[in-house]
C-alpha cells in the first residue's frame, strides 16, 4: 500500500483538545487498475494494479466537500465532484505533494487535444438495498485510437480529477468549469496519482481503467 489518508475526529473548547481518548481512525485508500484488450481479450503483460496516493489537492477537497461556507443561505464548500481521469507519459515520487502529471498526453485530438476523459457514472461495489456502503468505483473504457491517437504510446501515469476549477469566477469550483484541455494540463492539479510500469497502448487495444476509492 503506497499511501492512505487517516481522518481522525477531534474536539476542541476554548482551543483545548477534549477529545476522550483516541477513536478508530477512518481511512481513504484508492487502487488503480488498467488492463489492454485486443478484440475483447486479454493483451498478456498489460495489467497494472496498485494503490494511489491521495494528494494533498484531494485531502482538501474532502474537508470542503463534507462542509458549508455559509449558512443562511446555506452554501456549500465545494459542489464539484469526481469526474475525470488523465494518463501521462512521466513518472515522479508518489507523494502528497503531486500536483500535476509530470508529462501528461492528450486522450484525444479535437479541438487542439483533450487531456482529461470524462468517467463512467461510478458504481459502489458494497451497495445493498439499505445503501451505498463504503466504497465508490470510477472506471472509463478507452477506445484503441484514444490516448495512442497516432501511434504507439508508453503510459506510465494517472490522476483522478474533480470537475470544478479553482479559478472559476464568481465562485470556486463551480461544477463543470474545469479545463480538460491538453494545453492546461500542466496546472490542473489531480486529487489522487498513480504511477506505474509502463504500458504500452497501441491502436489495436482498448484500454479498461478502474479506480476504487474505499472508506
Amino acid at each position: 500500500m503506497k499511501d492512505r489518508v487517516t481522518i481522525t475526529d477531534r474536539l476542541y473548547l476554548n482551543g483545548r483538545d477534549v477529545s476522550l481518548g483516541e477513536k478508530e481512525p477512518v481511512f481513504v485508500t484508492g487502487r488503480f487498475s488498467a488492463v489492454c484488450r485486443e478484440r475483447g481479450k486479454l493483451v498478456p503483460g498489460t495489467r497494472r494494479i496498485g494503490f494511489n496516493i491521495w494528494t494533498l489537492t484531494g485531502r482538501e477537497y474532502l474537508a470542503r466537500l463534507m462542509s458549508y461556507a455559509s449558512y443562511g443561505p446555506d452554501v456549500a464548500a465545494r459542489d464539484d465532484r469526481v469526474r475525470y481521469i488523465g494518463f501521462g507519459i512521466g513518472t515522479t515520487p508518489e507523494v502528497p505533494s503531486v500536483s500535476a502529471l509530470v508529462s501528461p498526453i492528450a486522450y484525444e485530438t479535437a479541438s487542439g487535444g483533450v487531456f482529461l476523459a470524462e468517467l463512467a457514472i461510478p458504481t459502489y461495489p458494497f451497495q445493498t438495498a439499505s445503501g451505498f456502503g463504503t466504497s465508490v468505483l470510477y472506471s472509463r473504457e478507452f477506445s484503441e485510437t484514444e490516448l495512442s491517437t497516432s501511434t504507439t504510446v508508453t503510459l506510465t501515469e494517472a490522476g483522478l480529477f474533480t470537475d470544478g476549477s479553482p479559478t472559476s469566477s464568481p465562485i470556486a469550483f463551480t461544477p463543470g468549469t474545469r479545463n480538460v484541455t491538453l494545453a492546461q494540463a500542466s496546472s490542473q492539479a489531480p486529487v489522487a496519482y498513480k504511477t506505474f510500469e509502463p504500458l504500452k497502448k497501441t491502436q489495436n487495444f482498448v484500454l479498461q481503467v478502474s479506480w476504487e476509492v474505499a472508506f
